[in-house]
């Protein structure tokens, strides 16, 4: 029950960038969908809260009286950051590329928050077998994307992405890998995960309020949110859903269990995605060195979280 869980709640999340892109091609801005998503996932968080601790809002405020120190709050700059670049990421460079870039972007920073016990995390040693994972994670990466470009280049299937988005997917992931650290250690200190969430939400909802009243004219897209879909408003649901549902998987399958399942729910949402061209994405075939490249990744992250 607890693995289906894991793998629902990152088949959501693997829904959630073509859902936004959508919603972001709709109303010409990433930072107006994010808005938008942001907002959706705090009300969507804030119920689940509610349900599970009626004054959770009390627990929180409680918190800032202890003299924690003020990196515990900073997850929503780093959602911010992954959520709006991730709407960018799968407009340039396609749902796999999304997905496999960012991988590595988050299993390198992992390793390293992790070795130096950064932003309250357990400290864990860095062994042989972890370092080999992170090669194997590596050499995925550069077989679904260098050689998988290359065949496709060959075929005529599709043009080169940008250096730059590459980079910026790898990036991305780094972003990610502090946004779960400094949630998880702030779900520890309020004794509930979804609180946590829900506070790296509001942050990044407030962070995304400030940019799009100072960048955007008007605030809202009004003749783009009546020409988008009705699904494309719901993208703040697949985000919330996946940090619920890993939050039950992780207290009892263990934070390595839980990162695979994530990786394998996520990787397999995206090639259905990209495969059969859903919320109106351009629909493109996965090839075998994709295929071959996400293998040897999920093969990589297994030796780092659970030898």
């Amino acid at each position: 029950m607890f693995y289906l869980l894991g793998l629902l709640g990152s088949f959501a999340v693997s829904n959630q960038s073509p859902i936004n892109a959508r919603l972001g091609g709709a109303l010409k801005s990433p930072f107006r969908a994010a808005f938008l998503s942001f907002s959706l996932g705090v009300i969507f968080l804030g119920l689940l809260a509610f349900m599970q601790n009626p004054h959770f809002l009390g627990d929180i405020l409680a918190l800032t009286k202890t003299g924690q120190p003020w990196w515990i709050y900073s997850a929503g700059i780093f959602s911010m950051l992954y959520q709006t670049s991730n709407i960018l990421l799968f407009k340039n460079i396609g749902a796999v590329k999304t997905v496999v870039l960012p991988t590595l972007g988050q299993v390198v920073m992992s390793m390293i928050i992790q070795t130096l016990g950064w932003v309250g995390a357990e400290t864990v040693a860095l062994t042989a077998v972890k370092v080999i994972g992170v090669v194997l994670v590596i050499i995925g990466v550069l077989v679904a994307v260098v050689l998988s470009a290359r065949l496709e280049t060959k075929s005529g299937s599709t043009k080169s992405s940008s250096v730059f988005w590459h980079v910026w997917g790898i990036l991305t992931g780094m972003f990610a890998s502090f946004q779960q650290a400094i949630t998880g250690h702030l779900g520890h200190l309020l004794g509930a995960p979804v609180d946590g969430a829900f506070v790296s939400f509001v942050g990044a909802l407030i962070l995304l309020t400030i940019l799009v009243a100072f960048k955007e004219r008007p605030f809202f897209n009004r003749n783009g949110m009546k020409g988008a879909p009705w699904w494309s408003f719901l993208g703040g649901i697949p985000g919330a859903l996946f940090v619920f549902f890993i939050g039950i998987v992780v207290p009892v399958l263990g934070p390595g269990m839980g990162a695979i399942l994530g990786l394998m729910g996520m990787l397999i949402g995206t090639i259905i995605v990209q495969q059969f061209g859903w919320y109106q994405s351009i629909k493109k075939q996965v090839n075998v060195m994709q295929v071959i490249g996400i293998i040897i990744m999920v093969a990589g992250v297994v030796m780092i979280q659970l030898v």
